[in-house]
């Protein structure tokens, strides 16, 4: 089950805000720590330095309760022995500190708990002064808990702060899925783009693009329904009307005549329904049939072979007449339908006694398909529009399905290659010529 961006941002940002806080308050705590321990170890010793003046200055006897020690608050205990290790002055009731063996700061547990000693030798004895460390640990603490409360406080404020930045942020998505789902194939405009943020523009541009695409491809498939039913309801009102015809006939000869034309129309229709499932495969989009290495001229010849008997059968001579062994990147099967269309109509427009030449030229630049016959050929004007869809030529005796050239129109574009019509060899009929875009040998 898929998370939302939203959540997402959330486990990924949080961490960071914990890792952000704890090593800001971490060090502080430390610090503070570190900073009140030495700030009292000084108290201490300055609170030593204090009674070891007034030892001096008062002479100090054994049992002496006339010196005062001020700590400003802070819980200080102090006592004075003497050379001789008696007990001049204790400031509170209390069990003796242990007696230090050296000058300076140390740690003792007494009073069951950890203390802090300063131990400041003299001429007449020695000056103790100890805090307990609780007091000290307490301290900090407090410290801490005053300077980490505005980090404390700003930490769940910033998560407030951060879900609700991440809702704004993705407001736009949730704006552009709302106009996404209110389109209908009826209905592909473009989602508007107007104030969205750059990374979202991306994606809907790229949305924008896709409902262009589909919308083109929907309208063609409308536009080829509506193309296909009206060029498939003439020939099968043919086929209704020359049925009815045979079905009448009364003499084996009309029968026969009739059955034969039927037979005609039949074949005609094959031909239209033919182009029309070719057309349809091709229609979607392009990258469906991988393009693949094969050779070019291989692939003539056997198309040429293909149709041979069909042109013998018309009287017209079909030959391969120049094969540059070429090779090519290109769909096999869609490269045989254009080879196919193209030759299928020099044979369908050529008159007997006519010569169709298939050629594949591999020069310096570029690689060539020709296709030249001794046909009626194509009027100028004309030649924009062979490729259109359903169009045929005028005054043309032999009635195709106006398909041919748009599918060996639709396989080039496959292929990045150029169809072009020009007069065939000798200003004679017609020469078809399919440019590759570049030598692929």
């Amino acid at each position: 089950m898929s998370t939302s961006i939203r959540k997402r941002l959330t486990y990924w940002l949080m961490p960071v805000l914990l890792l952000t806080g704890t090593t800001f308050a971490v060090p502080t705590w430390l610090n503070v720590h570190d900073e009140i321990d030495e700030l009292f170890d000084k108290v201490l010793l300055d609170a030593a330095y204090a009674l070891s003046h007034a030892n001096y200055a008062q002479g100090v006897k054994p049992g002496s309760k006339d010196l005062a020690l001020r700590g400003d608050g802070i819980d200080l205990v102090s006592q004075i022995r003497d050379s001789e290790g008696r007990i001049l002055f204790q400031s509170h009731p209390f069990l003796p500190i242990p007696q230090g063996e050296n000058s300076g700061y140390d740690t003792v547990n007494w009073q069951n708990q950890s203390w802090r000693v300063v131990n400041l030798k003299t001429d007449k004895g020695l000056i103790q002064v100890a805090q307990a460390q609780q007091e000290r640990r307490e301290t900090a603490n407090e410290i801490t808990l005053h300077l980490l409360t505005p980090l404390l406080i700003l930490l769940p404020a910033l998560t407030l702060w951060l879900g609700w930045a991440i809702g704004r942020g993705l407001a736009p998505l949730a704006q552009v899925a709302d106009a996404v789902a209110h389109r209908n194939p009826q209905s592909l405009d473009p989602i508007p783009d107007k104030d969205l943020p750059a990374e979202v523009n991306i994606l809907v541009g790229a949305l924008n693009g896709l409902l262009n695409q589909l919308n083109q491809a929907l309208s063609a498939q409308r536009q080829f329904t509506a193309d296909a039913a009206h060029e498939l309801r003439s020939p099968l009102t043919a086929l209704s009307l020359q049925a009815q015809l045979a079905e009448r006939a009364i003499e084996p000869e009309l029968r026969a005549q009739a059955l034969q034309t039927l037979r005609q129309g039949i074949d005609r229709a094959s031909h239209l329904v033919q182009q029309l499932l070719t057309l349809a495969r091709l229609d979607p989009e392009v990258g469906d049939s991988p393009l693949k290495p094969l050779f070019l001229d291989d692939l003539a010849r056997n198309v040429v072979a293909d149709f041979a008997l069909l042109a013998a059968n018309r009287h017209i001579d079909l030959g391969l007449t120049r094969s540059d062994h070429v090779l090519v990147a290109g769909a096999e099967e869609a490269l045989r339908i254009l080879f196919g269309n193209l030759i299928d109509n020099a044979i369908r427009y050529s008159p007997a006694n006519a010569r169709i030449d298939v050629s594949v030229i591999n020069d310096a630049k570029t690689v060539r398909l020709e296709v030249n016959d001794t046909g009626p050929g194509i009027a100028l004007d004309e030649r924009g529009r062979v490729f259109d869809r359903f169009y045929r030529v005028l005054n043309s005796a032999e009635s195709g399905s106006g398909l041919g050239l748009a599918i060996a129109k639709r396989i080039a574009d496959q292929h990045q290659a150029d169809i072009t019509l020009n007069d065939g060899d000798g200003g004679i009929g017609l020469k078809v010529i399919v440019t590759f875009p570049e030598n692929r040998e």
